[in-house]
């Protein structure tokens, strides 16, 4: 599979656009693609960080700027760039630019099996299948209702938060903070144009604690770190860092954090690291702003608003009031670190796919809440009320309980990504099956297979049980997927008319 990123980096608009996509194209790498990246040469960009990560990169010539009117330029360049360093139709184009649209990806189409947009802003139309917000933001599921084709796939909220493999790894192993600040980190992404970063210093330094650590990281754009470096060299306890992979290890040693919104909120998040923000741009204002509302952060302002006063006095406020265990459980909870393979998950699915099933637990009732809450999930169920969190809460600890009678399964692929559920509840007239595929992946033809996964687990479990299902008559995916799993149709018992029943002993 061929996958090609348009995306740029550079000390105008920073790294963390081509920073994620590299997080997504090492993933792809993993599972055997191969990948080109197509950037547009400027000031600081990133190609030769694209070419030491192992992938090819083809840069477009260097202009003023991407202004209104120039993307079909780019449409054309990077059409001739695929042709260059792809020769080929790509399976999978994905874009991560926040100035091109609608216009550039039909463009595109032709040149790609299947588009894919990156997006943070939602403030322009898009032309794609396959979509990625992986910020939280009020109403953030209904925002690009008007912004994208019918068909096109959705993967919104921090569920997806393309951070690298460490952040996972290292969620379940490190200790939420809490009381005293022993170490800090500070990092204002890769070009940190108002040099927030030397703000931060000098805000640490007037508290006059040589007694706690800091770790200061120079982004790889920025032109302030020779300033940033001399200010540091003459106090031990302060470190400065540049060219790292990855902020994970510095992030899980911190008990307190101060820098930008961004795709760097996730990967705090993730690690339950407190942090104290500064917004660098107007797009990073909205986000930060919800993840203050919910206690996620402390946000101190934008750049402009916020001097070395306002930041000395937020770290000596939480130095000496410690910080409350509370907000880190709140981060944690909120990302799992799992979001590439989720996303890689949706570009590589097939019904081929190998699937496996596992009982539920306690840890799914976020996830299969929203499973059950989505319209289409409660438009197909007999009660189309949606379902409140406490009741669910307890609904699920019964099932959980009742091994006997009750047979919950997630369908996950071998890597742990979660496909949708199976439920399987023992009654008069046998196993009943209640399932859903997770909104993310419908339309890949997984029904057949999921079902088929977690009747194989049943058989392990339950040999000889008798099953049926019951669906709505005009639920027509929903039926073939029984009938073609040779299920036989039977009158349907104490329901209403328009319900059709499969029956099958396994």
């Amino acid at each position: 599979m061929w996958v090609v990123f348009r995306t740029d980096g550079g000390s105008q608009v920073g790294s963390g656009h081509v920073m994620r996509c590299l997080t997504l194209a090492q993933s792809l790498k993993a599972r055997g693609a191969d990948v080109l990246f197509i950037c547009r040469e400027q000031p600081g960009h990133l190609g030769y960080l694209i070419t030491e990560r192992g992938f090819a990169v083809q840069l477009l010539a260097p202009v003023p700027g991407l202004a209104t009117g120039n993307w079909v330029d780019d449409a054309r360049e990077t059409r001739a760039a695929l042709e260059v360093g792809l020769g080929r139709k790509a399976n999978w184009l994905i874009v991560d630019h926040y100035l091109l649209d609608r216009r550039w990806e039909g463009e595109l189409r032709a040149s790609a099996d299947r588009l894919m947009v990156i997006d943070d802003l939602c403030n322009r139309p898009h032309d794609c299948d396959l979509l990625l917000d992986q910020n939280l933001v009020a109403d953030m599921h209904e925002r690009y209702a008007d912004k994208l084709p019918a068909s096109c796939r959705q993967l919104i909220g921090p569920t997806y938060a393309l951070l690298h493999p460490d952040y996972a790894r290292l969620h379940a192993h490190v200790a939420p903070r809490r009381g005293a600040v022993r170490r800090t980190l500070v990092f204002f992404g890769g070009a940190d144009s108002a040099n927030l970063t030397e703000r931060a210093l000098d805000a640490f330094l007037a508290l006059g604690r040589p007694d706690i650590e800091v770790d200061i990281v120079i982004g790889a754009s920025s032109r302030h770190g020779d300033a940033v470096r001399q200010k540091a060299e003459a106090h031990a306890h302060i470190r400065v860092h540049a060219g790292l992979p990855s902020l994970a290890t510095l992030m899980s040693r911190a008990d307190l954090a101060i820098g930008a919104g961004g795709s760097t909120h996730w990967e705090r998040l993730c690690l339950g690291l407190p942090c104290l923000v500064v917004t660098l741009a107007d797009n990073q204002r909205p986000i930060s702003e919800e993840l203050h509302r919910l206690g996620l952060i402390q946000l101190l302002g934008h750049h402009d608003e916020v001097d070395q006063s306002m930041i000395t006095g937020a770290l000596d406020r939480l130095i000496r009031q410690g910080l409350p265990q509370e907000w880190s459980l709140r981060c944690m909870a909120l990302v799992d670190g799992r979001g590439v393979s989720r996303v890689v998950t949706a570009l590589t699915l097939m019904p081929e796919t190998v699937m496996q099933a596992r009982l539920a637990t306690l840890e799914d009732e976020k996830l299969l809440l929203e499973w059950a809450n989505d319209p289409t999930t409660r438009s197909n169920a007999f009660s189309s009320a949606p379902i409140p969190a406490d009741g669910h809460a307890r609904w699920l600890r019964q099932k959980l309980g009742d091994l006997a009678s009750v047979r919950l399964y997630i369908v996950e692929t071998a890597d742990g990504v979660a496909l949708g559920q199976v439920r399987f509840e023992c009654g008069d007239i046998g196993w009943e099956i209640d399932y859903s595929i997770a909104p993310e992946f419908r339309g890949y033809g997984l029904g057949r297979r999921l079902l088929n996964t977690a009747l194989m687990r049943l058989r392990a479990d339950a040999p000889g049980a008798s099953v049926f299902g019951q669906v709505k008559v005009d639920n027509v995916p929903s039926r073939k997927v029984f009938e073609s799993l040779g299920f036989q149709a039977s009158e349907s018992p104490d329901v209403s008319d328009g319900v059709a029943c499969y029956r099958q002993t396994v």
